[in-house]
C-alpha cells in the first residue's frame, strides 16, 4: 500500500507521531465530541462569520470525517451542523490547505509526538500575501487520556483572532 499525503510529507517522522494521531491520519476516519470555539471580537469575529468559521460555543458538538489519499487529505468538519471542508494537497514537503480561494502552505512536523503545522505562505486566488499581511496560525494535534486532542487558532495582523477551536475528540472510525 502506498503512503498517503501526510505520510509522504513527513517521511519517517510520521512514525514519531503518537499512535492515535497516526490512526487519525490513515484511510477513512471519523472523530466525534465537543470542542471549545471562540470567535474573535469586533472585526475579527465579523470576518470569521463571512469566512464561514464556527460561532462561539464552549461546548460545540463537532464531527470530523477525513479521507487520507496518496496525493491529498480531505477533512469535512461539522461544528454544530455548520460544515467547513478543506483539502490538503501534497506539494513537496508541504501540504496546501485549500478552502475556496484561500490556500495555506503548511509544513507539518512531528514534535514530541504531536503533529504541528507551520504556515509558510498564504495565497488568495493567484495572489501571494506578504507575510506581514497573512494570517497567523497555531495548529497542532496530539493525544490525551486516549482521546485525539487538538488546537487551531487563526488570527490576522492588526485585527487579532478570527477563531480558535480546541478540544478532545473520540476516534470512532479509522486507523
Amino acid at each position: 500500500m502506498s503512503p498517503n499525503a501526510l505520510q509522504s510529507c513527513l517521511g519517517v517522522d510520521f512514525t514519531r507521531l503518537l499512535p492515535l494521531v497516526q490512526q487519525a491520519h490513515l484511510g477513512h476516519i471519523e472523530l466525534r465530541g465537543h470542542v471549545d470555539v471562540a470567535r474573535g471580537n469586533g472585526l475579527g469575529g465579523f470576518l470569521a462569520g463571512i469566512l464561514g468559521m464556527p460561532a462561539t460555543n464552549p461546548v460545540c458538538p463537532m464531527t470530523v470525517q477525513g479521507d487520507h489519499l496518496n496525493d491529498r487529505m480531505i477533512w469535512r468538519r461539522s461544528f454544530d451542523g455548520r460544515c467547513l471542508e478543506s483539502q490538503f494537497v501534497l506539494e513537496g514537503n508541504h501540504l496546501i490547505e485549500m478552502m475556496g480561494p484561500l490556500k495555506l502552505k503548511l509544513r507539518p512536523s512531528a514534535v514530541a509526538g504531536r503533529l504541528h503545522y507551520e504556515l509558510d505562505a498564504t495565497h488568495v486566488g493567484p495572489l501571494r500575501l506578504p507575510r506581514g499581511l497573512g494570517p497567523t496560525l497555531r495548529a497542532w494535534e496530539g493525544e490525551a487520556d486516549g482521546l485525539y486532542e487538538f488546537e487551531v487558532d487563526i488570527g490576522l495582523p492588526l485585527i487579532g483572532r478570527l477563531v480558535r477551536y480546541a478540544g478532545r475528540l473520540q476516534l470512532v472510525k479509522g486507523g
